[in-house]
């Protein structure tokens, strides 16, 4: 099994790693020393020993990194690679406490494998997740071996991040080509799979969040960010709107349509029925908005140039599945970086409805 594993492992990175994610796992390697790659060929002095790998001869990117992948030493790096990198889609949920012990007895009953980085073989297999803590955070990752009709094979690795200081679980995973999934609701499958495994395993009680009341709350309380697409549904019928590929925000049509009311404000203010004019369309606006179900947006956070869109009930369930645009690459953070900004405005929306919820002043 370890044999079909490590051959999945060097399969899946050579075959289906896009080219920005190879750039990076070659620069990686390299940099902790496990590589040499001296492209200019020069005559700086370079030290090899017999467990480093040098592809300094080869001329394409996927040259290099197929013959590191021949190194026992790269693909344990990988491994822990797999944890710390960007993902193309990711989900997240609200969980209880999760109770130390719960931990300490999948350890203690050999029910996960404990990563280790000074490991001198690989750790992970299809047969159980690996468990790898970092500060508050715990993850976990789940392989699966997929194939299709001709009998390749590859890995498809799932990585559940147990955020304890904020209760919150997220799932990290990238797209699988058609000819690997085994039904349409892959995904979904794979999600739901996980959260009864955390279920079951760490006794944590899970919750939805409802993202479509977040991004509302986001859109008319927050300035740092833009909704520039969406599907609209209203009325039976599905609208696309996409915004223009200039980096403006304005959302087409209706953005557009309230950007002209403000743009000709004193025209609208000529006399009572012009002012009835510009209040029913802007009723008109906020209805559309309101009433019309948006199944899907597409998001950008402004201040770190970071796009990412997102699905509501997701295959009828009722979470919402993100999913990253653009090479994952740039802020090594970015994936905390939006998980901790969303969850934040959920909480702050929370704060907002909860009738409990009392002022300073009252207190």
């Amino acid at each position: 099994m370890e044999q079909i594993y490590k051959a999945n492992l060097q399969k899946t990175i050579s075959d289906f790693y896009p080219v920005y994610l190879k750039k990076e796992l070659l620069k990686q390697v390299v940099n902790d020393g496990l590589v040499i790659n001296n492209k200019k060929r020069s005559c700086q002095l370079s030290f090899k020993f017999a467990d480093i790998v040098d592809v300094s001869e080869y001329d394409t990117l996927d040259e290099k990194v197929n013959n590191i992948l021949n190194a026992d030493s790269v693909l344990q790096y990988i491994e822990e690679f797999e944890y710390k990198r960007q993902y193309r889609h990711f989900c997240y949920f609200k969980c209880s406490e999760i109770p130390p012990t719960k931990l300490e007895e999948l350890v203690e009953n050999d029910a996960v494998y404990l990563f280790d980085k000074k490991g001198e073989t690989l750790i992970d297999s299809y047969d159980k997740p690996s468990l790898y803590i970092v500060d508050n955070l715990v993850y976990l990752k789940f392989s699966d071996r997929l194939n299709n009709e001709t009998g390749n094979e590859i890995k498809f690795t799932v990585i559940c991040v147990l955020d304890k200081e904020h209760s919150v679980i997220e799932l990290r995973f990238d797209r699988v080509g058609i000819a690997y999934k085994n039904s349409y609701n892959f995904y979904r499958d794979k999600i739901n799979g996980i959260l009864e495994y955390l279920r079951t395993y760490l006794s944590v009680e899970i919750e939805n969040i409802d993202f479509k009341a977040v991004i509302d709350y986001i859109k008319s309380e927050k300035d740092n960010i833009s909704i520039y697409a969406q599907r609209m549904q209203r009325n039976g019928t599905t609208a696309y709107l996409e915004a223009y590929d200039d980096g403006d925000g304005v959302m087409p049509i209706l953005g557009e349509l309230g950007n002209f009311i403000e743009e000709n404000k004193e025209l609208f203010d000529t006399d009572i029925n012009t002012n009835l004019i510009k209040d029913k369309l802007l009723a008109f606006i906020k209805e559309i908005e309101v009433k019309s179900d948006m199944p899907m947006v597409k998001v950008k956070l402004d201040d770190r140039d970071i796009k990412f869109g997102i699905t509501h009930n997701y295959k009828g369930m009722e979470y919402s599945l993100f999913m990253f645009y653009g090479e994952l690459l740039g802020d090594k953070e970015m994936m905390g970086y939006v998980r901790n900004y969303l969850i934040e405005c959920n909480r702050e929306l929370e704060r907002c409805i909860s009738p409990n919820t009392v002022s300073e002043k009252e207190v």
